[in-house]
């Protein structure tokens, strides 16, 4: 038991440690750390899960069921997490909804008897999967494969979870179908194995190949960046502005795939760009008019210095895997 409670303090540490000390890091440069960092942390959150739901057969209490059920809600939710740090993308309100979603399993668990809190726990974990495999599978980011690793691993897992509960409630919990397939043991066996697969994935995202690619040249586009960046930033702070960076790099992305990112801002061959932007930043990203203000065409402006023409890479099809 000495060595259970270790394990626990352990694995709070270090979740703690990364939660909020990383956190306030999103949006900020370094996408591959944040990722890396979020991934490690959802992985010691899977493994904490499994401590504590030993603790508790083995006569823990309440307390060790409460943070196994939240462990396991938070692992795919950081997860999640970390893919947002890998797209450059903010995850402030992405977080907010996960420790919302965190406190509601924590409360369920120590109110709801079982198997009532077993269900909920399932279909809570079911979400945060499938929106983990929706992340994974929609980024841009190289290479794919292991992405789609991730992709495929928590989808199967969200299924799992969901006909967890299904089975539960409707053929019953005490069924030898439910003893045989979605029991403690054999939950366990196929998470383990997730996050093993995922695990194996991150760290191929990290060192894997990159997609082989030919490179070209097109022509330039417009620039668009957030012109006065001193002001910005004393307005809103610097991490908000590297927020607002982001969001007019995704904009861009949305509009144009083969856009490029610039300091400040993006290089896209969409017409009228800064007026375009600007309309689907307020219309798709929450934008205020004051806001929009920031954007200028950087080349036109000087905001930048930029090049004639820019290099581009185009993806073989052979070659994505």
């Amino acid at each position: 038991m000495g060595l259970s409670f270790g394990i626990l303090a352990v694995s709070v540490a270090v979740a703690g440690a990364v939660m909020f000390i990383a956190m306030p890091r999103i949006g900020t440069p370094g996408p591959m750390t944040l990722f890396l960092r979020f991934a490690a942390v959802a992985g010691v959150t899977a493994a904490g899960s499994s401590a504590m739901y030993f603790i508790y057969g083995a006569g823990g209490g309440i307390l060790p069921l409460v943070l196994g059920d939240v462990a396991m809600v938070l692992a795919p939710a950081l997860l999640i997490v970390a893919l947002s740090a890998l797209e450059g993308r903010r995850a402030r309100n992405t977080s907010i909804a996960i420790l919302a979603l965190a406190l509601a399993v924590a409360l369920v668990t120590a109110t709801v008897p079982l198997p009532g809190s077993l269900a909920a726990k399932a279909v809570a974990v079911a979400v945060t999967c499938g929106a983990c495999g929706w992340v994974a599978s929609h980024s841009r980011v190289e290479p794919f494969g292991p992405l789609r690793v991730i992709a495929l691993t928590s989808g199967v897992f969200a299924v799992y979870s969901l006909f967890r509960a299904i089975v539960g409630l409707v053929v019953g919990w005490d069924s030898v179908l439910y003893r045989v397939a979605f029991s403690f043991a054999p939950a366990t066996i196929l998470g383990a194995l997730a996050v093993l697969a995922i695990g194996a994935a991150v760290v191929r995202v990290r060192f894997g190949p990159r997609v082989t690619v030919d490179v070209a040249e097109r022509a330039a586009g417009s620039v668009v960046v957030v012109g006065d960046w001193d002001l910005a930033s004393t307005a809103y702070g610097p991490d908000r502005v590297r927020g607002l960076v982001a969001d007019l790099r995704a904009a861009a992305r949305d509009l144009d795939p083969a856009a490029v990112d610039v300091p400040r801002g993006t290089e896209t061959l969409v017409p009228d760009a800064v007026s375009v932007l600007s309309d689907r930043l307020r219309r798709d990203y929450g934008w205020e008019p004051e806001q929009t203000i920031l954007l200028v065409d950087g080349a036109t402006t000087s905001a930048i210095r930029t090049r004639p023409r820019v290099r581009v890479k185009k993806k073989r099809g052979s070659a994505r895997s």
